[in-house]
């Protein structure tokens, strides 16, 4: 059973400070010096054909990115993603114009982690700050790279990061022998896992020629977790392409 969600939450927090700083004078001259270094990203802000509205502040726009239904609305909210993570540098401010409109995947992240269930946090409400923390850690370690994939990558990084804290966890508390000299002098060795082995295959099949898409597609369903139709959500790509990729990746994997 899931942690129940407090009345207060990081998300809460998020919100009602987004509610003014999304409109505020500031993040406005951001977005539109944002607009002014990609043509895309005008297109939405000044709503220049082919688009039909503007998206004048970062609230706006966010509020589309988030509420993005069907194929093409979907790339272009992933579209923006990509272009905020290589042009965060720009000013802090876009790092958090990221974090507001990566909420949404971050809430599914917390969900596949069944919000750290098994972990050292004490309910929900500190694991999801933690998820919001490590994902900031990871826009900056990545601020100024041009990623086709950008939604998926930051919200894959940060559930690894997630999860390999929540991993540590677990095995710290399955840790119940004494450490006698006896027990110092054996040697353990850790078996490998099957998504460890899984992982290590991809890249060896990617290093042996099998498309960059298709490892992705693999490694994203049946590593991290992510379903067609997430992957879908989160990177604006369309279904049948992505069964597409996977069905080529499992036939190059049980070849």
């Amino acid at each position: 059973m899931p942690f129940p969600l407090p009345q207060v939450t990081p998300i809460d927090i998020l919100n009602t400070e987004w509610n003014s700083l999304g409109r505020s004078r500031n993040a406005v001259r951001v977005l539109h010096l944002l607009a002014e270094r990609d043509a895309n990203m005008g297109q939405l802000v000044y709503g220049l054909t082919p688009q039909p509205r503007s998206y004048s502040t970062p609230f706006e726009l966010v509020e589309f990115m988030t509420r993005a239904s069907g194929r093409v609305r979907r790339e272009q909210a992933a579209a923006v993603v990509r272009v905020l993570l290589r042009e965060s540098d720009l000013d802090p401010l876009v790092s958090r114009f990221l974090i507001q409109a990566l909420i949404p995947g971050m809430l599914t992240v917390a969900s596949r982690l069944r919000w750290g269930q098994g972990g050292g946090w004490e309910d929900a409400n500190h694991f999801f700050t933690e998820l919001i923390s490590t994902t900031w850690e990871v826009l900056s370690d990545w601020s100024g790279q041009d990623r086709p994939y950008a939604v998926l990558d930051v919200l894959s990084a940060s559930r690894c990061r997630m999860r390999r804290q929540l991993f540590r966890e677990r095995d710290l508390r399955k840790i119940q022998v004494r450490l006698t000299p006896n027990v110092l002098a054996q040697k353990t060795v850790r078996s490998e896992t099957d998504l460890e082995e899984l992982s290590r295959l991809l890249i060896d099949l990617r290093q042996q020629g099998m498309k960059s898409e298709e490892v992705q597609v693999m490694y994203a369903q049946h590593v991290l977790g992510y379903s067609i139709s997430e992957l879908a959500s989160v990177t604006g790509r369309d279904r049948r392409a992505l069964y597409a990729r996977r069905d080529r990746g499992q036939r190059r994997l049980c070849a």
